[in-house]
């Protein structure tokens, strides 16, 4: 397979199944960023900056193996908060949780709460605090970046619960809406009508910028596994989330079609192939067995009408995969999707290996396949997360894995097609 290893970083005890990229040391350049939390209450407890070749920049909080895994979306992001051209860190320290709710292993909600959630603003160069603001008690579960006030940047949030409550909340802390309903994992957003404001699509509903409800669907008691908004080149958008199915809607909240699958986990957009604008990937994950264990998860692509153009059953043990677009070949090619969790990490009789990451093209042809190559080789084989990003610069992203084992970023091998240099001379003028 073509690829090339940019970095193995030994990640000792800061290890973490979360990982942010972003420029935190001021050379412009991407940076690290791990990210531990209790695993039962997802109350961050250590970030731990490194370069690519994972050097400690700095580290707040104390490190942890046994912090290292997690079981859903934590709140941190890098982003230059301020406005002053150099990157902050942002997270979300919990309010007190005087009366959780019984039933769950997991703590996701309370019946009481005691003081308030804290927005924490980190300086990206050090890991010292810069300032904080207060969060309504619940929103705790993640968070990102908006334009609700139509200042042209995205300096106002969207925060969460885990499945119950929406806060838009301006820059310096105030909130300016609360919206209750199912809200799913992780809302999609975009000025869907033009008006230099952002619009939310959370859960079943589109929210706009003010707080109003645009539609909001009945939720029949799911919850939104995935979401996704694209537009088109007539300018109009596509709404896509995915629950016990894929559906695509129009943003006046027309359903345009839909395709039942058991547990559509991952929905992503782009032009995957040359033959149309833009298509759709799903992850449908595996579903339990009459003789024990769970069915493979299966990678489809459907066209912007919604035709099956392909599916692809995945290893045995894959039940939990999951799918991200990549930019594997680079700013003009067809994207493809990187597939990962594709064995050994969910349920199967008998236990199946772990496999290596795929890209697909739009074909559904796999282009390349990739393990982590963590400093202990005996760490390989253990349970793994994926992201992209171009931190090699060459104008294609690069595979990162991470774990509590360790990380390590792929690139693609092989040469980057470039236009010929003609009517060359030692007196270059033109």
């Amino acid at each position: 397979m073509a690829t090339h290893l940019v970095s193995q970083i030994d990640v000792k005890d800061f290890g973490s199944e979360t990982l942010r990229v972003g420029d935190l040391n001021g050379d412009g350049g991407p940076d690290l960023l791990f990210v531990q939390c209790v695993h039962a209450t997802r109350e961050i407890t250590c970030l731990t900056a490194t370069d690519l070749l994972g050097k400690v920049l700095w580290q707040s909080g104390a490190p942890s193996a046994d912090n290292a895994h997690l079981y859903s979306d934590l709140p941190v992001q890098i982003y230059d908060w301020d406005g002053d051209g150099r990157n902050e860190v942002l997270y979300v320290r919990q309010a007190t949780y005087a009366e959780p709710t019984a039933g769950s292993w997991a703590r996701e909600r309370a019946n009481r709460y005691e003081g308030e959630a804290t927005m924490v603003v980190l300086d990206g160069l050090t890991g010292k605090e810069k300032s904080t603001f207060a969060l309504p008690a619940p929103a705790d579960d993640c968070f990102l970046f908006v334009d609700l006030t139509g200042r042209g940047r995205r300096e106002d949030l969207l925060v969460k619960d885990r499945y119950w409550n929406m806060w838009g909340v301006l820059h310096a802390g105030e909130v300016l809406w609360k919206w209750t309903g199912s809200t799913g994992h992780f809302p999609a957003y975009g000025d869907f009508d033009g008006d230099g404001r952002d619009e939310v699509f959370v859960g079943f509903a589109l929210i706009d910028h003010d707080g109003k409800v645009l539609f909001e669907k009945d939720p029949a008691g799911a919850h939104q596994d995935a979401a996704f908004a694209v537009q088109l080149r007539d300018g109009s958008w596509r709404l896509l989330f995915g629950n016990h199915g894929i559906h695509c809607l129009a943003v006046d909240g027309t359903e345009l079609w839909q395709h039942p699958l058991a547990e559509a986990q991952h929905v992503v957009a782009g032009r995957f192939r040359s033959d149309s604008e833009v298509q759709f990937m799903v992850i449908d994950r595996g579903q339990g067995r009459a003789e024990g264990g769970r069915a493979p998860a299966t990678l489809y692509l459907y066209d912007l009408d919604g035709r099956e153009l392909w599916k692809r059953v995945q290893p045995e043990g894959s039940c939990f995969a999951a799918a991200v677009p990549i930019d594997w070949s680079g700013h003009g090619e067809p994207h493809q999707v990187l597939v990962y969790n594709r064995g050994g990490t969910g349920e199967s009789v008998p236990p199946a290996p772990l496999q290596p990451a795929a890209i697909y093209d739009g074909e559904g042809n796999i282009v390349d396949e990739v393990f982590p190559a963590y400093a202990n080789e005996a760490d390989r084989t253990s349970q793994y997360y994926c992201s992209r990003a171009d931190v090699w610069g060459d104008g294609r992203q690069e595979v990162l894995f991470f774990g509590g084992r360790g990380a390590s970023i792929h690139a693609n091998a092989r040469l980057r097609a470039l236009p010929t240099l003609y009517n060359n001379t030692l007196y270059p003028g033109m």
